[in-house]
């Protein structure tokens, strides 16, 4: 809970794309594709992702309208950052962290959530959503699948549709 525009952006698109962090707050406009939808999870100079592999994530359109909001705002740079308090300064990932704590404890919600619980709900939602692990697993960009199967909780639901699939 946060009346925050920046943070609400930040924290939707984590939810809607399953980016790590440093990913958010490394995202250049020119990951952003609007013609094909998607975004690019790309290496730089200053920036590699934790697998140094690029990827590719759909544009959810949740995540859509918070990029053009985002982007326009910006464009006196060559390549600029998506999410900013100034031009071209990168947000600090701490402060991000600790502003979703404080989001999660004015919302009353277990304490036990942090900011990468964006990641694995996203990715539990996915799984619980029929959507191959493979699947997700290439949309959190992980190098092994044993990785992503972490993200796969059978819910009692879940078994229930699986046999109905006979």
């Amino acid at each position: 809970k946060t009346d925050d525009e920046l943070l609400k952006d930040i924290f939707t698109t984590a939810f809607f794309t399953g980016m790590r962090l440093g990913e958010l707050l490394n995202m250049r406009s020119s990951w952003i594709d609007f013609n094909q939808n998607i975004i690019t999870v790309k290496n730089s100079e200053d920036f590699k992702t934790k697998n140094k592999r690029e990827r590719i994530i759909p544009i959810h359109n949740k995540v859509h309208s918070i990029l053009k909001k985002n982007l326009p705002l910006n464009k006196q740079s060559a390549n600029p950052l998506v999410f900013y308090r100034k031009k071209d300064i990168k947000v600090n990932g701490d402060f991000i962290s600790k502003q979703f704590k404080q989001a999660i404890r004015s919302a009353e919600l277990n304490e036990n959530i942090h900011f990468h619980s964006l990641r694995h709900s996203f990715a539990s939602a996915l799984v619980q959503r029929s959507v191959s692990l493979y699947a997700v697993k290439e949309l959190l960009g992980h190098e092994d699948i044993k990785t992503t199967q972490i993200y796969s909780h059978s819910t009692q639901s879940s078994l229930s549709n699986a046999i109905q699939l006979l």
